[in-house]
């Protein structure tokens, strides 16, 4: 990318930046409604296809929403030089909006609102057909505010690293896998176990909807004060640097 100081090919994916990448990864993949519907997908007809359009679907979205937030944020001169201060901003901006949404999610009403909506659109699944289906999992990974943060979070990372065009690649190609991860689960298991897995699936399906909901905002709350921490220890090391 135009004006961005180049790394070499070996620092692309240091172990701080991959652990973050995966911890941000699984913030947007650890979403039981998202994981239910691919397991509903799978109790339907020619079941792996339509899986493969909505999984396809929700990974575009995913490398659409960090490219754009790396391309926008690469033409900003203010985002350019970002600095450890604009980390540590980002740091404390993010734990802020996730505690928020994390408590929010644990409200008893939200909880019931979700559930109704996820019912409803399960009762459209089986009409939808591949181009539907494809927006869906598109729609299902942007509509989530809390995948903002980390779309985010994952741009200022490697905008204030100033890695390459490769690098970029690279990095997002990590960051789309792993969001993509606890979603591949269930037809994972399907190809593994067939039709055995029928039941254990709808099972599985009626507990995510109903019951796991409030785990999202538990781990929303565990990243936001994980974000918070690295905020504040990044204000105590420039303070000391002071």
């Amino acid at each position: 990318m135009a004006g961005r100081a180049e790394c070499p090919a070996g620092l692309m994916l240091p172990f701080h930046w991959l652990t973050q990448t995966i911890a941000f990864g699984l913030g947007i993949s650890f979403s039981p409604i998202n994981i239910a519907l691919v397991a509903l997908l799978l109790l339907g007809a020619q079941p792996l296809r339509r899986c493969l359009t909505f999984l396809t679907g929700w990974m575009l979205a995913n490398g659409s929403a960090l490219g754009l937030v790396v391309a926008v944020g690469g033409r900003l001169s203010w985002a350019m030089h970002l600095g450890s201060r604009g980390q540590i901003l980002i740091d404390l901006i993010g734990a802020g909006a996730l505690v928020g949404l994390g408590l929010f999610q644990l409200t008893p009403a939200v909880a019931i609102g979700e559930e109704n909506w996820a019912m409803q659109l399960m009762g459209r699944l089986p009409e939808l057909e591949a181009l539907p289906l494809l927006g869906l999992g598109a729609g299902c990974a942007l509509v989530s505010p809390e995948n903002l943060v980390f779309y985010v979070k994952e741009g200022g990372m490697l905008l204030t690293n100033h890695t390459s065009l490769r690098g970029d690649v690279e990095v997002g190609l990590v960051f789309v896998a792993i969001t993509t991860s606890l979603l591949l689960l269930p037809p994972l298991l399907w190809l593994c176990t067939g039709e055995r897995l029928r039941a254990p699936l709808t099972a599985l399906n009626d507990w995510l909807v109903h019951r796991a909901e409030w785990l999202v905002g538990v781990f929303a709350l565990v990243l936001g004060a994980y974000l918070g921490w690295q905020g504040i220890e990044g204000l105590h090391r420039m303070a000391l640097m002071a």
